[in-house]
């Protein structure tokens, strides 16, 4: 749900997604978009936004990522948005996303920038730490349903993936309290494929 995963979609191939989050009432959602353009490449925008408008509205963010390999991919975050650092990661671990460990940076473009949507705070109010390590999992509970965690140097969620069939699933996670978020998180979504 946080961790870019090691595959591509086939060429051509498009996927969208919805997703909530909230303590007792969702206060935050998000669409994302991806298209691959190649065997080996895909681009995505992220578009987060407070739905109770107690958070500032926020510019999309850009992603990309080549598959280098069949177990080692990069990827590529670029967040316009004023206080945000931009990141970049190696990605390795085995094929079908069951295990994906990434190593990255976050780079500044000016020394207002203290967030980044991966990475490690010390503190609520820190600056995010330059380097960090991303994890993700997945575990089929049946042929249809995965257990999924993830680790996005802040965050931790443990959820589930339902897939109805190739174009639609829907997912449910629980992020547990962290160094921003003093509250145990929901998350609920859905994905269709085109």
């Amino acid at each position: 749900m946080l961790v870019p995963g090691l595959d591509v979609l086939p060429p051509g191939g498009a996927r969208a997604a919805i997703h909530m989050v909230g303590e007792s009432d969702f206060n935050e959602a998000s669409f994302k978009g991806v298209f691959a353009f190649s065997d080996d490449s895909e681009v995505a925008i992220v578009k987060r936004f407070s739905i109770d408008g107690k958070q500032d509205q926020t510019d999309p963010i850009f992603a990309g990522k080549y598959k280098i390999r069949s177990n080692m991919a990069v990827a590529a975050f670029f967040d316009p948005n004023e206080d945000y650092q931009n990141s970049v990661m190696l990605l390795s671990g085995l094929p079908g996303n069951r295990v994906v460990l990434g190593l990255g940076t976050n780079i500044a473009m000016n020394e207002n920038q203290k967030k980044a949507s991966f990475g490690r705070y010390a503190a609520k109010g820190d600056e995010v730490d330059p380097i960090f390590f991303v994890m993700g999992a997945s575990l089929n509970l049946d042929t249809d349903t995965m257990l999924t965690i993830d680790y996005a140097g802040n965050d931790f969620v443990v959820g589930l993936r339902h897939n109805f069939d190739e174009t639609i699933s829907l997912d449910f996670g629980f992020y547990t309290p962290d160094r921003i978020h003093d509250n145990s998180r929901y998350i609920v979504g859905a994905n269709f494929g085109f």
